[in-house]
Formats: C-alpha cells, sequence, structure tokens
C-alpha cells in the first residue's frame, strides 16, 4: 500500500511540474514507466464506456477496445520519442539517452490519467483538450528540466511530438482497424438479433 501512495505522489508530481518526482518516475524501471500510459488509455476508454454500453457491446469487443486504446497510447509515446530524439539529435551535439527521453515522455502522460473525467456529457471533449495541453506543457518542461535541451527546443520538441502523438492516437484504431476486423474484434454496434 506505501507503494501505490508513493507511485501516486510522483505521478501527482510529475503533473504538478515537480522534477524530483519526474526524475524518479522517469528513472523507473522501462515497465514501470510504460504503465503510466497505459493506464492513461485505459482512462480514457473508461471515460467512453458509456459507448460500450450503450452499444450492448459483447465482453471480447470491449476488453479489445480498452486494449487498443491502451496500445494507441504507448505507441503515441514512442512516436513523440522518436520525433523528440530526431529534434534533440538535430540541434544539439551531446548524446542524449533514448531510454531517459522515453521515460520523460511516458512519465509525463500523468495527466492523461485524468482521462475518466472525459465522460462527463457537456464538458468531456473540451476536458479531454485540457489534459492534451496539459500533458505537452509537461513533456516541453520535462526535457527542458531533466534531458538538458534548451526551452526553445523543448517546446518545440514538445509540439512536434504532440502533433505525431495526436496523429497516432486519431489514426491508430483506423490503422489497425483491418486486423481486428479480420479477428472479428471490431465493434460496429448493437448486435444483431
Amino acid at each position: 500500500m506505501a507503494d501505490l501512495a508513493h507511485t501516486v505522489s510522483l505521478l501527482a508530481g510529475v503533473a504538478l511540474f515537480r522534477r524530483q518526482a519526474l526524475v524518479a518516475l522517469a528513472g523507473a524501471p522501462a515497465l514501470s514507466v510504460v504503465c503510466v500510459p497505459l493506464l492513461a488509455g485505459l482512462s480514457e476508454m473508461a471515460g467512453q464506456s458509456f459507448v460500450l454500453v450503450t452499444r450492448r457491446v459483447r465482453l471480447l469487443h470491449a476488453i479489445a477496445s480498452y486494449a487498443l486504446t491502451a496500445l494507441v497510447h504507448v505507441a503515441a509515446v514512442a512516436a513523440w520519442t522518436w520525433v523528440a530524439l530526431a529534434l534533440f539529435q538535430f540541434g544539439n551535439s551531446a548524446h542524449t539517452s533514448s531510454r531517459l527521453i522515453f521515460g520523460v515522455v511516458a512519465a509525463c502522460y500523468a495527466p492523461r490519467l485524468l482521462g475518466i473525467l472525459t465522460i462527463a456529457p457537456y464538458y468531456g471533449e473540451l476536458l479531454g483538450r485540457g489534459l492534451d495541453a496539459w500533458t505537452m506543457a509537461c513533456v516541453g518542461w520535462g526535457l527542458f528540466a531533466v534531458a538538458g535541451l534548451s526551452l526553445g527546443a523543448a517546446m518545440l520538441c514538445a509540439c512536434a511530438g504532440w502533433t505525431a502523438n495526436h496523429i497516432i492516437r486519431h489514426f491508430g484504431s483506423y490503422l489497425s482497424a483491418p486486423i481486428f476486423d479480420r479477428l472479428g474484434l471490431i465493434i460496429g454496434g448493437a448486435p444483431s438479433v
């Protein structure tokens, strides 16, 4: 229980721009850091769960939808890391660890853990956009505070990475649809009677 409280404290610290929390979380084992975007994806899908309920989606399809959303978040973190590394290498002669950049970007997904709140009917979409902006600000700050990038370069990396992130998250389901359709896991609507 103490470990859970410590982890929640670190996640809150990252979301509140505390450098020590980001250093601790970004330096954690890779599997632990990957859990942040995975859980962010699950939280976002939980926020959209009413769609699954209203469509009377079968359990296997719901599980596939949750898994796909979580994996799309991890792919978005990987794309964001790749873009940040490319820009970092282009503008900086010092070598930067890809593991550090991945850890920073993944840890900075902490605000997205509040994705479940997007279930709200009137302000849910606006809140989702706010969580995106908060995450982008965390990544830019993290690249500046932990990775040692200049503030302008960190903001450029955050913006370029956010664009890649948005593309992956937006089109990830479309690109993977043929695979899941082939497996019979696509959620099309209410089952036929």
